[in-house]
């Protein structure tokens, strides 16, 4: 409820509520508390009174308690009146000390505007004196520009001169380091390209580049072999220097001197190989091959010293008859892909791969020779001097005028050695303040990120040139490899056939490994053949044999799980439960084989069918026959134990039985076929299949028991604890079944299992051989969850008729305690 003003301005009802807790911590600061009682914002006076009077006698107190309070509200009083006087003093010095403020803001405004003022004026006078100087500087930069571009383009009319010269000389060596340097005097004047002398010194320089293309073509065409290439000594090896010239005329020109050159030495090849000669045929491949060999070793002898290392021109010269290799063959088999037969297929693939594997070695040993030592792609000047004093920087316009230089001094720094440097130099200025710049723009961009949003930009592997020479030709034979395919779709077949036609289905008991003998032949056969297509592909036909394997696996799973009988109620031989043990083993084996055949593929199969390779579903298969094997050997075992378990319901479990004390007969009986059973598998199965064995037949027997119970009948209390010790007997017989095997396992879980199956029968023996007054109790405390049916079944037992009284009394006294357990369980719930 909020506080309601009076007329006057005051409050008729004060809350604890009238302040927000901002404002009261506010005045908490303003205003320390001295008085722990009356200063709290949150001051209750109801409670303060009944803090300070509690009972009746503590009103003896209240006199001086009303003089205490009386007291402290005249000091308040006081406290207040000089309060309100010093504020009154205190309002006429703030207002005398704002207006005292105001003149000084007044005062400050006015001195600034003076001295903004005389700032312009100054700024004026500046900008009139430096008018002059600003002018000059201009000039001084456009001047130093234009001396700049002259030298420049002397520079450059003097190199193409000079080029003009060379090329007719055939000086090739000097020829390509003008080419260099004009080419990058050209890209500088590139903004300069309409300006008619500009215009003409390009045009004359592609003329210049086009004759000397021309005529190094004309050379190469004029060579003569173990000749043209004997160098005398001291003389340039010109051949060696127009391959320099080549590259320096740029890529484009280069691809089309390599394309035309190889295309002269594969000349012959074509002739001898194309698609109108006797040897266009699947079985001259080989022949191809042996004619590549020869030429490279004819080439490596006739061209010595003419090309330089780094062209890499026998390198060039197999990638080009490769590429036609590989056009021929892929017509080749186009043509006779209905009459190629698979061997032959076979042979021209080997022998292909033989050869790429080859040519890959050759080149990935050339290429380490190469890369060792550093290699250039021009030749390198002896003389050259760096201390030429031309090589200044052309950027000071104040010392390039060349006014005062002799004509000795002009010929030299016109020289193409000097043309060379001087731009080199300036090549290498503009490449370091270009590093500079971009340094100091990187480091901005790492400030402005955060250090967590940086990533490292990992480098570029670039492949090295030999890596194309994998499968460059054996890719042609890709699309045919269906019929590979298919010839070991019918072997694999055919091995499968015959191995499980030669099956015995048995072992003898010393063998060690107790695996059916057609599936380590049939496994060591996938092997064979996986490892025979992974010599030829590792593409899609590769992933058509996994999909073979996935084929023959299934087969095989379907045929040893037909072996494995699953009818109810019917015995095994020994050598049957021997089968199915083999059968469980070979299943494990082929479940484990599938996941290393997985891995298997995927370490050579190509990447893109990786994720494509599972035999999941295949291991599950073989799961499945493990879990089929394992309930036959336990459906026999019952089929066995049958006979015995009904020979308990035809005894006399009634009041004529005699407890003597030891195990019934049939026992005996259930106990030795456990106990036979038991070593045969203990002997064929492996620890782990025997445990899920053990754990399969405890959880199956443990049903039949309570079953073989209900059958009897009149089983008086002596008969049932002659039953209860029959079924003792038998469950300690299961107990030690898994300490057959010598593995160190813990049997917990096996104990736990069997005491939970067993717990039914007993407390169902535990029930019938209770006396007639403790049957209820008995019967509720071991089976809460029963109905009156489950009751009827325990009368059947202990021979009560219907309509006996003694089954009625016991069946009025169940109503009462299930009424009373349902009476107390709503009690509990409500309360």
């Amino acid at each position: 409820m909020s506080a309601l003003p009076s007329i006057d301005g005051s409050v008729t009802e004060w809350t604890n509520d009238m302040f927000s807790p901002e404002l009261q911590a506010a005045i908490r600061d303003i205003v320390p508390v001295t008085d722990r009682d009356f200063d709290k914002h949150d001051f209750n006076p109801v409670a303060y009174i009944n803090d300070n009077f509690s009972n009746e006698q503590s009103l003896t107190r209240l006199d001086n308690f009303m003089n205490r309070l009386k007291l402290k509200i005249i000091k308040i009083d006081e406290e207040i009146i000089q309060e309100v006087r010093l504020q009154s003093i205190s309002g006429g010095k703030g207002k005398e000390d704002l207006e005292n403020a105001k003149r000084s803001i007044n005062e400050l405004l006015t001195k600034i505007t003076d001295i903004k003022s005389k700032a312009n004026q100054s700024e004026q006078m500046v900008t009139e004196i430096c008018k002059d100087i600003k002018s000059l500087d201009y000039a001084k930069k456009n001047l130093t520009t234009a001396i700049t571009t002259l030298k420049r383009l002397h520079m450059m009319v003097m190199g193409v001169e000079q080029l003009k010269e060379m090329v007719d000389k055939k000086q090739y060596g000097t020829v390509a380091k003008l080419l260099e340097a004009t080419a990058q005097f050209a890209e500088g004047f590139k903004d300069y390209r309409e300006s008619p002398k500009i215009y003409a010194l390009n045009k004359e320089l592609d003329n210049i580049r086009s004759r000397v293309k021309d005529q190094i073509y004309e050379d190469f065409n004029q060579y003569v072999p173990y000749t043209s290439n004997q160098i005398k000594p001291n003389e340039e090896n010109r051949w060696k220097s127009s391959c320099y010239v080549i590259d320096a005329l740029g890529s484009e020109v280069k691809k089309d001197f390599l394309r035309w050159f190889c295309g002269s030495q594969l000349s012959s090849y074509k002739k001898a190989f194309g698609n109108q000669s006797e040897n266009y045929t699947l079985d001259s491949t080989d022949r191809r091959f042996s004619w590549c060999s020869r030429q490279i070793k004819t080439f490596r002898e006739e061209y010595a010293l003419v090309f330089p290392p780094e062209w890499c021109m026998e390198e060039q010269i197999s990638y080009e008859f490769c590429i036609l290799t590989r056009l021929d063959l892929s017509e080749i088999l186009l043509i006779n892909k209905n009459s190629i037969e698979v061997p032959q297929l076979i042979k021209a693939l080997k022998k292909t791969l033989n050869f790429e594997n080859k040519l890959y070695e050759l080149f990935a040993q050339n290429n380490q020779k190469l890369s060792s030592p550093t290699m250039s792609s021009t030749p390198s000047n002896e003389s050259e001097n760096n201390s030429d004093d031309s090589d200044q920087d052309d950027s000071d316009g104040d010392n390039g005028d060349s006014e005062g230089n002799n004509e000795n001094n002009n010929n030299r720094g016109n020289s193409e050695d000097a043309i060379r440097r001087r731009w080199e130099a300036r090549v290498e200025k503009d490449r370091k303040r270009e590093e500079e710049k971009l340094q100091q723009q990187q480091q901005q961009l790492q400030q402005q990120q955060p250090q967590q949003q940086q990533q490292q930009v990992k480098p570029i592997e670039i492949p090295k040139s030999y890596e194309r020479f994998k499968g460059i030709i054996s890719s042609s034979f890709d699309p045919y490899m269906d019929l590979y395919i298919n010839e070991e779709d019918k072997l694999i077949g055919e091995v499968l056939e015959k191995v499980m036609t030669e099956e015995k289905w048995t072992l003898s008991d010393e063998e060690a490994n107790k695996i059916l003998t057609s599936c380590t032949d049939l496994v060591f056969h996938f092997i064979k053949v996986r490892n025979r297509c992974a010599e030829l592909t590792k593409g899609e036909p590769f992933f058509n044999l996994y999909h073979l394997f996935r084929k023959y696996l299934t087969q095989y799973a379907n045929i040893i799980s037909g072996k494995i009988h699953t009818d109810v109620g019917r015995t095994h031989d020994v050598q049957e439960d021997k089968t199915i043990c083999l059968i469980i083993n070979t299943a494990e084996f082929c479940r484990k084989t599938s996941g290393q055949m997985t891995d298997g593929f995927k370490k050579i199969i190509e990447e893109k069918y990786k994720e494509l390779i599972d035999l999941k579903d295949i291991q599950n298969d073989f799961s499945s026959i493990i879990a089929k094997g394992v309930k036959a050997l336990v459906s026999g075992i019952e089929a066995k134990l049958d006979p015995h378990l009904q020979s308990m319901t035809r005894m006399e479990w009634g009041e004529r039985y005699q407890y003597v004390g030891d195990n019934s007969p049939y026992v005996n009986e259930v106990v030795q076929i456990i106990s036979e059973s038991s070593q045969l598998e203990v002997a064929w199965l492996s620890p782990e299949h025997f445990r899920y064995f053990c754990d399969l037949f405890a959880s199956s027997f443990g049903l039949r028991i309570p079953q073989s119970i209900y059958k009897c009948r009149g089983i008086s209390e002596i008969g049932s604890q002659g039953i209860l010790l029959d079924i003792t007997t038998i469950k300690t017989v299961l107990l030690d079944l898994p300490n057959k095997v010598k593995d160190g396992r813990s049997n917990s879980r096996y104990t736990k299992l069997l005491n939970k199956e067993f717990a039914k029968a007993e407390n169902l023996l535990k029930v019938i051989g209770c006396s007639q007054d403790h049957l209820v109790e008995t019967f509720k405390d071991l089976f809460p969850d029963s109905t009156n049916a489950d009751f009827q079944k325990i009368m059947d037992l202990k021979g009560y008729k219907v309509g006996d009284k003694i089954q009625t009394e016991l069946f009025e006294k169940l109503s009462k305690v299930s009424t009373n357990i349902g009476a107390s369980i709503k009690t509990k719930f409500f309360n």
